[in-house]
């Protein structure tokens, strides 16, 4: 089934465009058409899959998309790369937020003008690197795609995050339309016990069907596993420094196997259709 995916969190610095853009290679590894579209003003996926200079270039860019002054069909800002294909974020995404923010029907501008055009017509799945706060350019992602993965370190404040996400945008969200969370994604783990812990409680919270089988704690006491989540690898950075993604950068890295199945999970519908 074709789907649209916003990996979004209400805090930055958890690795959300280290997931987005993983995510976006292994869905393609799959044997998917996968379009990755950067929604964040900071431009670090387009930079982390070797676009950077497109974050400031004066040609056509998604600003020209999510406008009501005559909007650009968005086929003609996809950049083409080798696994998958990209929409670059610009260096006046704030701007482009302050449009959605004035507009009647701004917030619904990625569904109309990016998703709905292409899903399923030209992409199995449409991958979106969500800014890291709350704003309308935030929410015309979660409204656009319809479906999330959070990306959460195993620490208070980003678990903190996850829960002021859920009240002033997912709950007021889904009062209009449908939005469900695909997956929780314990990201750049270490191993140790507070990690133990929050994914305890995770595990004993309403979220824990959001959890993929690979981020559980039993994956703590497992012979041969590395423990539980997306662990932390210095690969991630070095790839991300490279303009590359993971399996481009080290094909032979542990973690692939996980982020393979997330995208597995992408594809069913959520961790337990896996």
């Amino acid at each position: 089934m074709s789907r649209a995916v916003s990996v979004s969190l209400q805090k930055g610095g958890v690795g959300k465009t280290t997931i987005a853009i993983n995510l976006a290679d292994a869905l393609a590894a799959r044997g998917n058409d996968v379009l990755l579209v950067d929604l964040d003003q900071q431009g670090n996926a387009t930079e982390g899959v070797g676009l950077k200079h497109l974050y400031e270039d004066a040609s056509p860019n998604l600003g020209d998309v999510l406008t009501d002054d005559d909007p650009l069909d968005v086929r003609e800002v996809i950049r083409d790369r080798e696994t998958f294909d990209v929409v670059p974020a610009h260096v006046d995404l704030d701007d482009i937020e302050d449009r959605i923010r004035n507009s009647t029907f701004g917030v619904l501008w990625v569904r109309r003008r990016i998703v709905e055009p292409l899903l399923d017509e030209e992409y199995d799945y449409i991958v979106i690197d969500s800014p890291p706060s709350l704003g309308p350019l935030s929410d015309a992602s979660l409204i656009g795609a319809g479906h999330v993965i959070v990306p959460l370190l195993m620490s208070e404040p980003s678990v903190s995050g996850f829960e002021r996400m859920v009240e002033q945008q997912i709950r007021p969200i889904r009062q209009e339309v449908g939005l469900e969370i695909l997956a929780i994604v314990p990201n750049d783990l270490s191993g140790n016990n507070e990690e133990r812990r929050i994914i305890s409680n995770l595990e004993d919270s309403p979220f824990a069907e959001y959890l993929p089988e690979f981020a559980r704690t039993a994956k703590f006491d497992e012979t041969g596993s590395p423990g539980p989540g997306i662990r932390h690898r210095i690969a991630f950075s070095r790839a991300w420094r490279d303009g590359q993604t993971l399996r481009e950068y080290d094909p032979e890295n542990d973690m692939l196997d996980r982020l393979d199945r997330l995208a597995a999970s992408v594809e069913n519908g959520g961790p337990e259709n896996a």
